[in-house]
């Protein structure tokens, strides 16, 4: 029971970053690339970095990567290869 609790208050809050994301974008729907910017702009959730891609269609993401204290790190960027 703890463990699917866990696990609801993973996906709500990764949930709500993506959505938060999708607002600045000024759309209505969640899309694969709000949960990937969510999860390299958040310093907890660096450890689906390399799990969640972050290219669309052959074309290549660039999304800043999370450093500690909530700063994005413009100078380091994730792209997978």
């Amino acid at each position: 029971m703890v463990v699917a609790e866990a696990c609801e208050m993973f996906i709500l809050e990764l949930t709500h970053r993506g959505w938060t994301h999708a607002e600045k974008n000024k759309r209505q729907s969640l899309q694969k690339n709000d949960i990937a910017a969510a999860i390299s702009q958040t310093y907890i959730f660096d450890f689906l970095v390399d799990r969640v891609p972050t290219n669309e269609g052959g074309r290549d993401e660039v999304v800043p990567k999370a450093i500690p204290g909530g700063a994005i790190d413009s100078s380091h960027y994730y792209v997978q290869q």
